[in-house]
């Protein structure tokens, strides 16, 4: 494409200079020496091949303009030659008259004298040559933003364009928008260069980098931990909010926005606000900054001490439930623990049985550790099925039971629920049992009789053995009982007194005794 190009221009220039020759000129003698042949022969000697010399635009013609050099014939400046694409230009093309530098790319001598200039060349040369007389004294120049492509920023440097990848355009792990840099002056340091290639990459990250860097050293040198230092929200997520303290972003945790608990960290802060922070954790190596907003804040536990006393029936929200117990905000910021034995009265696998999370219930406050901020609570002990329990069961008294458990010392059965007696090994029957598991299992439902109570140990005795001892002495009188009768209806009739029967002791005694 390029040689049909200058072949092309060659055409064009050969037709705008050539000129009617005077045929009937006298032909000059072979040794002679002309005016003009010596003329032409220091021309010859003075424009030569990659010469830069300055000229006149004379005249714009077809695919270019022609300059007047001195030479002989105006040279031709193809429009292809009077820019390119690393040149940064003002103005797209040159007006009449004007004075430009341009080099010598093709010369013809001769019949069809002929000069092919470029003005790019010696421009590209001129300008290459003053950013490395720059680049000795410093490899950090002062761009300008021309326009986004694709992968990165094209932008003028010293009147050339150079490139900078979008990674180079920010600091690591950040991003910017690249169309707030176009237009914009910057500076910006020489990464890669290649004049063959014409190739000139810079980076804008190494410089902010650098001044990031110097600014950090100053931040780490006054901040300390315990220190109260001024920011912006920068960014607010689901695990807390980034806060901007100049040269570096420190980090408050959900757990240190609030003194309450499972707080919307968007319900505290929002992007943009200005805060007061506290620095509870520096790590210089991996440039992370721990705050904490609560902590400027009055500690909730301290008031609690005047509204919490053990005993006390207070409603909370439950905020965590845990395989040991569930966490319940009572007052907001203080939490208690409800382990999980107090939950119920009955034995549950997971306190998930009994309550949910967000959840909103009564309990009592069983203990206070202000110290360690600690509160034991609980929630069975509002509905103790023990109370009153005299009322509704009595010594003697048989009742259906459920067997819930079973050891080797008896069978622990429920008589309802939260309410447990033991049937001891020796009154799960009247025979003698080796194992409670022989004769019981899991689940099963019985009749038992209550042979002892005692409400505040909360424990219960319970026997089958004598529910069944009884029912075989009823059944032994019974049996006693239709034996009697049965022998009274084989004994022989007495005689009555108008019979004039007479019956004797011995005779009595004898039947008897048969």
């Amino acid at each position: 494409m390029l040689m049909d190009e200058n072949k092309q221009n060659k055409e064009n220039f050969e037709m705008s200079n050539n000129k009617p020759q005077d045929t009937q000129a006298p032909k000059p003698q072979e040794n002679e020496e002309t005016m003009e042949n010596i003329f032409e022969q220091y021309i010859a000697d003075d424009i030569r091949r990659g010469k830069v010399v300055e000229g006149v635009i004379v005249d714009a013609t077809n695919g270019g303009w022609l300059v007047d050099v001195g030479f002989k014939v105006e040279g031709f400046l193809p429009k292809n030659e009077w820019s390119q694409g690393i040149l940064v230009e003002e103005k797209e093309t040159p007006q009449k008259g004007e004075t430009v530098t341009v080099k010598v790319v093709s010369i013809k001598h001769g019949e069809e004298s002929q000069l092919i200039v470029s003005r790019w060349r010696c421009e590209f040369e001129r300008r290459w040559n003053e950013l490395e007389k720059h680049l000795e004294q410093s490899d950090i120049v002062t761009v300008k933003g021309l326009r986004k492509v694709k992968g990165g920023l094209i932008v003028d440097c010293l009147g050339l364009e150079g490139f900078i990848p979008i990674s180079h355009t920010s600091e690591e792990g950040k991003s910017v928008n690249l169309s707030k840099l176009v237009g914009g002056t910057f500076d910006a340091k020489v990464i890669e260069k290649d004049r063959r290639k014409r190739r000139l990459v810079l980076s804008r990250r190494v410089i902010l980098e650098e001044e990031r860097s110097k600014l950090l050293d100053e931040f780490y040198g006054k901040v300390s931990e315990g220190d109260v230092v001024e920011g912006t929200v920068s960014t607010v997520t689901s695990f807390g909010a980034f806060v901007d303290l100049g040269p570096v972003e420190g980090l408050i945790h959900n757990s240190e926005l609030s003194w309450q608990k499972n707080v919307n960290p968007r319900d505290v802060v929002s992007k943009g606000d200005k805060v007061s922070v506290k620095v509870i954790g520096i790590d210089r190596e991996k440039n992370k900054i721990s705050l904490s907003l609560k902590q400027l804040q009055p500690d909730p536990w301290e008031s609690a001490k005047e509204k919490l006393s053990v005993g006390d029936i207070v409603k909370g929200t439950v905020t965590n439930v845990m395989d040991f117990g569930v966490f319940v905000e009572v007052l907001p910021g203080v939490e208690g623990l409800i382990h999980i034995g107090d939950l119920s009265w009955h034995r549950i696998k997971h306190p998930k049985e009994v309550v949910k999370k967000g959840q909103t219930i009564e309990v009592q406050v069983l203990s206070l550790d202000w110290e360690n901020k600690r509160i034991g609570l609980g929630l069975k002990q509002l509905h103790d099925p023990w109370k009153n329990i005299e009322e509704r069961y009595q010594v003697n008294q048989d009742y259906p039971v459920k067997v819930v458990r079973l050891t080797d010392f008896g069978a622990f059965v429920e008589l309802e629920q939260g309410v447990e007696g033991l049937i001891h090994v020796s009154q799960i029957a009247r025979k003698r049992v080796e194992k409670p598991s022989d004769v019981l299992s899991i689940g099963q439902e019985v009749q038992a009789r209550l042979v002892d109570m005692r409400p505040q140990e909360r424990r219960i005795r319970l026997s089958i053995a004598a529910i069944e001892e009884e029912k075989y002495r009823k059944q032994r009188e019974e049996e006693k009982k239709q034996r009697m009768a049965e022998q009274a209806k084989s004994k022989p009739q007495f005689a009555s007194d108008e019979d004039n029967v007479s019956v004797t002791i011995g005779d009595i005694l004898g039947d008897f005794l048969k």
